[in-house]
């Protein structure tokens, strides 16, 4: 059975407290200041930088939410995907929590498509 996605800002996911399971079935999660539990997260937001590498094997783009942003990166097929949007797309990510080597949080993306405006503004006032 696949986790839920929470709708959450950004500011509540890169202030959190990561917590890394043990089990091979468990997810990592973050534990936000209001004491939930998440580990798979929907986020809209608006690209603001996107990175690609030479080999095109990952490519990452950061999306801002106007609480704050966070990176998004994909690997493979995920790359090839998020290569296709550009600075200024509005977009959804459905994906996992990961940290990197330097301890950032970041979202291992599993859905990411263009939005309309309407649909991330609708989520920014929802948020507040």
């Amino acid at each position: 059975m696949r986790i839920p996605a929470k709708k959450i800002p950004i500011n509540e996911i890169t202030s959190g407290e990561f917590v890394e399971t043990e089990g091979q079935w468990e997810s990592n999660y973050i534990v936000t200041k209001t004491s939930k539990q998440v580990s798979r997260v929907a986020i809209y937001g608006i690209i603001v930088s996107k990175y690609t590498n030479t080999a095109k094997e990952f490519c990452s783009v950061t999306v801002e939410d106007l609480t704050g942003d966070i990176r998004v990166s994909g690997f493979k097929g995920m790359a090839k995907k998020l290569e296709t949007f550009k600075k200024g797309d509005v977009v959804l990510v459905v994906g996992r929590l990961r940290k990197d080597l330097k301890e950032n949080i970041y979202v291992f993306p599993e859905i990411v498509r263009e939005v309309e405006a309407d649909e991330f503004f609708l989520n920014v006032f929802e948020n507040y």
